[in-house]
């Protein structure tokens, strides 16, 4: 699957947020010209689904369009959102995604028209018989998810995707450090177990170091949460222009067009090898001696190990008991 980037424009301002930065290199929404090369390139090359990204995808105006030609032409379509969108895309868009992802944040980031905007949605979509899933960001600042738990229950989701919060470009966002996550993969696994015990499966969206983890919060979390991994592939962000990137914390690792290579596959292999040289330098002793180092673990966030941290962001205390 790739993502495709229709708009970096944004009707929320998240702390964690690593696409924010990006509005000013692309000011510009995806037009119909680079669209219809797009779609033309997922055709021919058999690609089996699309996700339709931001910034907040719906604000692009010719977004249901979009999604009609993209599931008509027999690809799978993923829409990730904040859910507060114009009353009737609801429906205009239900009959065509396959999955709506949606950025489930804590009740304190939304005014209270958003707030009512997105329950509205949400309970649209759950009456249209749309498949939901809700996505959670762990940051410093944004460490709950008590109200996750009650999210789901109100509005019948069964699966949860997480994350640990990753770096922007600039690495200025609300995010952890690879210091930070030994702490933070302690707190997930209690979200985790909290899922499993409520019926919501959970899968994790990047990868995490494996030695941060207990040796039996590994195997749990291998055994029960998706994509559970200590290796990272390349996600394929597609901007407006088609150039396309590794993801988006590693913007640099980029090509001019995605349209250039044959296939989905043959972008995969090409990004790779471009961070093969990151993959395999400025890593610790510990994994270089590890019997999983570059088999089944490469040593943490390539982003973070090849970044200077910036100024800490301040957080409202330490992560323990920190659930709601």
């Amino acid at each position: 699957m790739i993502n495709i980037f229709v708009t970096y424009r944004c009707n929320l301002a998240c702390s964690y947020c690593f696409a924010r930065e990006l509005h000013g290199e692309y000011p510009d929404d995806l037009n119909e010209g680079n669209f219809q090369r797009l779609l033309e390139w997922m055709r021919n090359g058999s690609l089996p689904a699309a996700a339709f990204i931001g910034g907040e995808p719906t604000l692009h105006p010719d977004l249901p369009d979009m999604v009609r030609r993209v599931a008509g032409s027999g690809i799978t379509t993923v829409l990730f959102t904040n859910g507060i969108f114009r009353a009737g895309l609801a429906e205009e868009l239900a009959p065509h995604v396959s999955n709506f992802v949606v950025n489930y944040n804590a009740p304190s980031l939304y005014t209270p028209n958003q707030a009512a905007r997105l329950r509205e949605n949400l309970g649209l979509l759950r009456d249209l018989g749309a498949r939901l899933t809700f996505s959670k960001n762990f940051s410093r600042r944004y460490l709950d998810y008590d109200y996750i738990m009650d999210g789901c229950e109100e509005f019948g989701v069964k699966f949860v995707r997480y994350d640990i919060s990753r770096p922007s470009v600039g690495a200025g966002n609300d995010h952890f450090t690879d210091d930070d996550t030994r702490e933070v993969i302690s707190h997930i696994v209690g979200f985790v177990k909290e899922c499993e015990a409520r019926g919501i499966k959970t899968g994790l969206d990047c990868s995490v170091r494996l030695c941060d983890l207990k040796v039996e919060d590994r195997s749990y979390l291998e055994r029960v949460s998706m994509k559970f991994s200590g290796v990272c592939h390349p996600s394929i962000d597609v901007h407006p222009d088609l150039s396309a990137s590794y993801c988006l914390p590693m913007r640099d690792m980029a090509v001019e067009d995605v349209t250039a290579f044959a296939d989905q596959d043959a972008l995969m292999w090409h990004f790779a090898e471009m961070v093969r040289p990151i993959r395999q330098g400025n890593v610790s002793t510990q994994c270089l001696e590890c019997k999983d180092f570059m088999r089944r673990c490469q040593g943490g966030c390539m982003a973070l190990r090849r970044r200077p941290e910036p100024s800490p962001v301040s957080a409202p205390g330490p992560l323990e008991d920190r659930k709601s």
